[in-house]
């Protein structure tokens, strides 16, 4: 159809209309959105309405405490940084004073660098292909501050006792942003004072975003051929101890019919096993016609998930050994939570026969754990807020209090102290040593 000079102008018209229409409903929108101001205000907000007025587990000093930095924050907003901001409403949550109330940073960026606490210092034990040459150095200083003074100044804004504190750092101290969030960093890179050898160097590393599945860096121990994307200090073939060389099985045992020694490891990857349940019962049933044989139960690693699977490693081992044979517990700083519990139940069905070896676990005996889930609207942040009380310590109970499956299952583990300390060095497991292991082999002759 042909138009008329008055059709066009009126076809003008109605899309210079439309036009308008269009550029004033986008200024509407525009003047809804939120500044970040706003948003963060928000988050703040119902942080304090929200989350600390539904949680249990606050102390009435550290609830006034909490609600101070809050109120401090609201009017800080502009003059910090997200980071700043976010470790602020941590150190809030590790004013609940347990580990299982916490602010997950694992999403925060990391360099392409991962950390493991040794009994000698830190290390570097994985880096990405461009970093490779600083495999195996020990971490002096980060942006010239020493390791031992940064350590201090991340330790209040993280949840828990302080052995648990040191083991969860390990995983943030690799992270700009937050360090960033505690004053100590530029969010995106960050400065390395390195001992390789004899040398002492100095190197920048900018954060990178490399595909890496969190279980803890206990997990970063392990050399696997499948993590392409990753360079390890180990070889993926060199000779190992047992609880590394089938850590990524996450469930398993052995018997050593030379030492007379039956093993069975559990660690984080549990929920990666086949059939935990099942891998219990065929090692009962194989220590069943090995009765002169002494145990080992490996908790090193075992972080948390399940206790209620593992129950029959507590309470069979101790009826099957001869009298004479002892039941060997390794413990560190992350046995927590379904790992310490576990650990609990075999101390307690033990009895005279246990021997605790290794690191003390990384909670209290009487903790709180189960979890509410908070999620703040704007950031999206989430606080896992324990709900339930446990008691390995005395088996307390109280109803309504303590998480209702205990009324089975708790015992008084009395403590979980150490017969014997031994922590393993970076020179044995660059060696493939075992020095837990060594020392039980000892014990047994």
């Amino acid at each position: 159809m042909k138009l008329t000079s008055l059709n066009k102008i009126g076809l003008i018209f109605t899309l210079m209309l439309l036009l308008q229409g269009c550029v004033d409903n986008h200024a509407a929108d525009r003047s809804l959105e939120k500044s970040r101001n706003q948003k963060w205000l928000e988050d703040i907000t119902y942080f304090q309405n929200e989350y600390l007025t539904g949680s249990e587990t606050f102390p009435d000093d550290s609830l006034a405490s909490c609600k101070l930095i809050l109120s401090n924050l609201k009017s800080q907003i502009d003059s910090l940084s997200d980071p700043q901001i976010i470790l602020q409403l941590s150190k809030c949550v590790a004013m609940a004073d347990n580990g299982h109330t916490v602010i997950p940073l694992g999403f925060m960026s990391k360099i392409p660098l991962r950390f493991y606490r040794f009994s000698n210092g830190l290390h570097i034990i994985k880096s990405d292909s461009a970093s490779k040459e600083y495999l195996g150095a020990k971490v002096l200083e980060i942006n010239s501050i020493e390791i031992s003074e940064v350590e201090q100044k991340l330790k209040p804004y993280l949840p828990g006792i302080e052995r648990w504190k040191e083991f969860k750092m390990t995983d943030y101290l690799n992270s700009p942003e937050i360090l960033n969030g505690i004053g100590l960093s530029d969010p995106n890179s960050m400065t390395l004072t390195l001992l390789k050898g004899i040398d002492t160097l100095k190197a920048s590393f900018d954060t990178k975003e490399i595909e890496d599945i969190y279980y803890g860096n206990w997990a970063d121990l392990y050399p696997s051929d499948d993590d392409t994307d990753w360079k390890h200090l180990l070889n993926a073939n060199s000779t190992k101890p047992l609880y590394l060389e089938r850590m990524q099985e996450g469930v398993f045992y052995e018997f050593d019919d030379t030492e007379k020694l039956a093993y069975f490891g559990i660690n984080g990857y549990w929920d990666t096993a086949d059939d935990f349940k099942g891998e219990i019962k065929e090692f009962i049933n194989e220590l069943k016609t090995k009765t002169d044989y002494d145990v080992v139960c490996d908790l090193r690693y075992f972080t948390g998930g399940n206790y209620i699977i593992p129950v029959d490693l507590a309470t069979e081992p101790p009826k099957i050994i001869d009298s004479d044979k002892n039941i060997y517990l390794v413990t560190s700083n992350m046995t927590f939570s379904a790992g310490l519990v576990t650990a609990a139940r075999i101390k307690y069905y033990a009895g005279d026969k246990i021997v605790v070896v290794g690191e003390e676990v990384g909670d209290r005996l009487k903790f709180w754990a189960e979890r509410d889930m908070y999620r703040m609207p704007n950031s999206e942040i989430t606080i896992a807020d324990a709900n339930a009380e446990h008691d390995w310590q005395d088996d307390s109970f109280t109803f309504g209090k303590t998480f209702w499956v205990n009324s089975f299952y708790g015992v008084a583990a009395k403590d979980l102290h150490l017969d014997k300390e031994i922590k393993l060095s970076f020179e044995d497991y660059l060696n493939g040593k075992d020095p837990i292991l060594n020392w039980i082999l000892a014990d047994v002759k």
